[in-house]
């Protein structure tokens, strides 16, 4: 059951740490066949644009009856699908033959959740391995770069809101540069003395 305020639901989502999101879209409509008073305040698409915003590229999908009213709200369309059709794994007599070019709901979800683990591990094993190179001082400048450049995909695969701000980044990397310009202005004073 969805909780009653949008920061619970993520909280919720996080705690489970899931591989994947599929969410209906009308979370705020009235629900009268239910047990108990049932107040949501954000729907679907709100959920999908805060795990976005806090996971860029985490599999999420909205399921709806409504896409058009989706759609509509801002939620990004390549995200929605209809709750009657897209679910459908089996044929009936009636149906056309499933087409070997198009992927099921269930594959398009297999191989979603599977890009994204790949993309993740990928980038997390590169990062180890230029953390080990840092550690002997044997990165070059281009490794630093990528090296800067991995953990910001990675954590922004993370949570986005825990990540290091480019402006600190900078401000670090500018003090090194000071601090290694100024060693230099040192070395040059004292051979201009001895020559």
């Amino acid at each position: 059951m969805p909780t009653a305020t949008l920061e619970e639901m993520m909280e919720m989502i996080y705690e489970k740490a899931p591989d994947i999101v599929l969410t209906d879209f009308s979370l705020n409509d009235i629900k009268v066949d239910l047990p108990s008073p049932y107040t949501v305040e954000y729907n679907g698409g709100d959920i999908a644009n805060e795990l976005l915003a806090r996971r860029k590229n985490f599999p999420v999908f909205i399921a709806t009856s409504l896409g058009d009213d989706a759609a509509r709200s801002g939620c990004d369309v390549k995200l929605i699908f209809e709750k009657y059709g897209s679910f459908k794994e089996s044929q009936s007599e009636n149906d056309s033959p499933p087409d070997t070019q198009h992927l099921t709901f269930a594959d398009r979800i297999y191989y979603e959740v599977r890009a994204y683990k790949k993309s993740m591990d990928d980038a997390s094993l590169e990062f180890d391995a230029l953390i080990k190179k840092q550690k002997n001082n044997e990165l070059s400048l281009s490794e630093e770069e990528r090296l800067a450049k991995l953990d910001d995909f990675i954590e922004s695969g993370l949570d986005s809101r825990s990540r290091l701000p480019d402006a600190l980044r900078d401000t670090t990397t500018i003090k090194r540069l000071d601090s290694l310009i100024s060693l230099a202005e040192k070395i040059l004073e004292k051979s201009k003395g001895k020559s």
